[in-house]
């Protein structure tokens, strides 16, 4: 029995490490969307192209080519992704506007906090009510 009890608590502890390192993967992941991706690289490029090369066995002077292309093209994303985002906040922001105008008071309270789960930020506590 005691063996049985060490194995479920070992599977346990798996199933628990691998979890918590989704949701702080995931969780990362969105932080660094939501800021621009700045300290991180937003496609990993050397794992993107040991993937290709793994898959289509790339020469060598192929995987040069192949690695400068994506990080070029990655350098291309990102200042599109940089001159999108605030536009997109912007949008983001006229709709939760728009939506809390039509709640109620005790409703703009609720949303204000769903707001804050789902990853938006929080206001000064004098602009909820707008």
């Amino acid at each position: 029995m005691s063996a049985t009890k060490t194995t479920i608590v070992a599977i346990l502890v798996v199933v628990l490490t691998f979890t918590a390192g989704v949701v702080v993967g995931v969780f990362t992941s969105h932080v660094m969307i939501l800021r621009g991706g700045h300290g991180a690289e937003m496609f990993p490029t050397r794992a993107l192209v040991n993937r290709l090369d793994r898959r289509l066995d790339l020469s060598d002077a192929q995987r040069a080519q192949v690695e400068e292309i994506i990080r070029r093209r990655h350098a291309r994303i990102a200042e599109l992704r940089t001159g999108m985002t605030p536009r997109i906040h912007a949008e983001v922001q006229a709709a939760n506007d728009e939506i809390t105008r039509v709640l109620t008071p005790e409703q703009r309270k609720k949303f204000e906090r769903l707001k804050f789960h789902l990853g938006g930020r929080r206001r000064p506590s004098g602009a909820a009510g707008s």
